[in-house]
């Protein structure tokens, strides 16, 4: 027995040394992955291996990642008249959602304690009720987030809609999140809403399947943390690429929460400033554009889902037990 076991830890350290890890098929364990269970076998900025599909090193490192997040708890449903699943108060949306980012991101920092994470929150409630809410959400936090009272008049000159009109308040909001995005010193820039439930693995996810497609096609992405309906209403043509954790579909338009790089940002500055600057149909026609010539992906199943009008869309993704998630994400 004693012989096996010296046997078995040279013959490990030989394969790793040659680039190949062990698979024990009896037990379906990885002993030269310090018996890793069977979908948390990668490493940020190192390796992604995916059963069966192997191992890819990666080139496309990841340091840094900037959440920005939006909320506002004036406005039920920006420039539309209709009622949210549930039914229920704004700050509930906004304070389970919260919730489940924060878990989502201390799941992470659990696993991967030496990546940077700044949190960001464009507010414009200007309510002490909400801003308690914060105080006690992000106390969970091992660091401080970045708290913004955002006043809608700041960006005014800048955007030619109607400013008594609820959808300025949506774009002078998304303007200013862009902007922070832009002056960020995060590698990865993840824009959010205040009405989507997040997944506990979604930012382990979304940063490793980043890494992993980006490093197999050279190209940097814009990955969408939710499965839309409208992916499903119409006869189109996708690819679909496997994820550090689940399938990822190609698309061609996206909503206006998405992980993006700094540096595509950048590139592509003035789609985002045309977003903002006028009430376009629909409000991401310009980011639509971007989607047109670069990597856009969104999971199969969903790593958020929007709480949004049972009806809609641009709502609930398809086969995700959306009250379930609801319970699960209450403070």
């Amino acid at each position: 027995m004693l012989v096996k076991k010296i046997l078995k830890k040279i013959l490990i350290k030989i394969c790793r040394i040659a680039g190949f890890e062990i698979i024990d098929q009896n037990q379906f364990t990885f002993p030269s992955l310090k018996n890793k269970k069977f979908n948390d076998l990668s490493t940020v900025n190192k390796k992604s291996i995916v059963m069966p599909l192997g191992k890819v090193e990666i080139s496309r490192k990841i340091e840094k990642l900037s959440i920005i997040v939006r909320t506002n708890s004036n406005v039920h449903i920006s420039d539309q008249n209709k009622k949210r699943i549930f039914n229920r108060d704004k700050e509930e949306y906004i304070e389970r959602s919260l919730n489940s980012l924060v878990v989502s991101i201390n799941s992470f920092k659990k696993k991967f304690n030496k990546f940077q994470i700044y949190l960001t929150i464009v507010d414009q409630s200007d309510n002490e009720k909400m801003s308690l809410k914060f105080d006690e959400i992000f106390s969970k936090l091992d660091f401080k987030p970045t708290i913004i009272a955002f006043d809608k008049n700041e960006l005014k000159s800048e955007i030619n809609v109607d400013f008594n009109k609820d959808v300025y308040g949506n774009l002078s909001s998304l303007l200013k999140c862009f902007k922070i995005g832009k002056e960020s010193d995060g590698d990865l820039i993840f824009f959010l809403e205040d009405d989507y439930l997040h997944k506990k693995t979604l930012i382990e996810e979304m940063v490793l399947t980043y890494e992993r497609i980006s490093s197999q096609t050279k190209r940097d992405l814009i990955l969408l943390p939710s499965d839309y309906p409208f992916l499903y209403m119409e006869d189109r043509s996708t690819n679909v690429l496997a994820g550090s954790h689940r399938h990822w579909q190609t698309l061609d338009k996206i909503l206006c929460s998405f992980l993006i790089s700094k540096k595509m940002l950048e590139i592509y500055w003035d789609n985002f400033l045309l977003t903002c600057t006028s009430h376009n149909n629909p409000i991401e026609k310009h980011l639509n554009e971007i989607c047109k010539k670069e990597i856009c992906l969104s999971p199969i199943p969903s790593l958020s889902l929007h709480m949004a009008n049972s009806n809609s869309i641009f709502g609930i993704s398809p086969y995700i037990d959306i009250q379930k998630e609801w319970e699960n994400n209450k403070n």
